[in-house]
């Protein structure tokens, strides 16, 4: 488990990292869904959106960064405390 918390939290990071890096540009694309790809919506994953000519789906599609980076990364601490507390009670 231990080892499943430190990969969440460095995708997490990383998922931070990459919105972060979009908002200083100002040119961000679809993120994947959870759902993966739709036949019927697949060319939306290769659209590359500006904040200054889309502001409203710029900040949609990072936004949904933002969110699993951040749920990505608390999963990870949740399970790191949840394994370091099991260490310490079977001490």
């Amino acid at each position: 488990m231990r080892g499943l918390s430190y990969v969440l939290i460095i995708l997490g990071l990383c998922w931070l990292v990459i919105a972060g890096y979009d908002e200083y540009r100002g040119v961000t694309t679809r993120p994947l869904t959870l759902g993966g790809r739709r036949h019927n919506s697949a060319y939306l994953y290769r659209i590359r959106v500006s904040r200054a000519q889309q502001p409203e789906l710029f900040h949609r599609f990072n936004g949904t960064r933002w969110l699993y980076g951040s749920l990505a990364l608390a999963g990870g601490c949740i399970l790191l405390l949840v394994a370091k507390t099991q260490e310490a009670q079977n001490k």
